[in-house]
């Protein structure tokens, strides 16, 4: 057994130029395919003024 899945992440990384938290969010959802392609989660990007909001709506949905 593989251990139980009963585990998740979350990130927030301030003062990012909008290149670099696209291609950051980019990584993210490509690790995700890798490594739990049947795990479910929300990546979100935008002011760090809204992290809060950001963090309970989300914008992308990646699930399997």
């Amino acid at each position: 057994m593989a251990g139980k899945k009963d585990k998740a992440v979350v990130a927030v990384i301030s003062g990012l130029t909008d290149n670099q938290a696209a291609q950051i969010t980019k990584d993210i959802l490509k690790s995700k395919q890798r490594n739990a392609p049947l795990g479910r989660g929300t990546v979100a990007s935008g002011f760090m003024s809204s992290v809060g909001a950001l963090l309970q709506k989300g914008t992308k949905q990646i699930g399997g």
